[in-house]
């Protein structure tokens, strides 16, 4: 009977490590083609945080930063603000509007992307 659950046990825990192992892998895959395209998304001054489908646009200071959307943990979109606080829907891990990690599980910042703003000023051109 031991040896029965103890074979189950370890069988478990080769399943789960096995489906997290497949879930990194195509997460990994699916930000890395991400951050190969290149997009045009409008350009607002008048907000300080602007969520544009993969991307969130900072403005701040005359300054402005566009983020990958995508939570360092396990690359859930992040798509909402609390305060001054970019958070993650799926675990709670939470940044500042610099892209530092406030708050776990995350334990890297998130990522800035090479953005530009057009010649007209009406769109910021990411990935340039």
């Amino acid at each position: 009977m031991n040896d029965r659950r103890t074979f189950l046990k370890i069988a478990l825990a080769g399943i789960v490590a096995f489906f997290v192992f497949i879930w990194n892998k195509l997460t990994l895959y699916h930000l890395k083609t991400i951050k190969q395209q290149k997009s045009t998304v409008p350009f607002t001054k008048n907000k300080e945080v602007f969520f544009a489908d993969q991307y969130i646009i900072v403005t701040k200071n005359n300054a402005t930063t566009v983020f990958s959307a995508h939570c360092t943990h396990l690359g859930c979109k992040i798509d909402k603000t609390e305060g001054d606080r970019l958070v993650c829907p799926c675990h709670g891990s939470e940044y500042d509007l610099q892209g530092k990690v406030l708050k776990g599980p995350a334990y890297k910042n998130l990522e800035v992307l090479p953005s530009q703003l057009s010649e007209d000023g009406q769109n910021i051109i990411i990935g340039a």
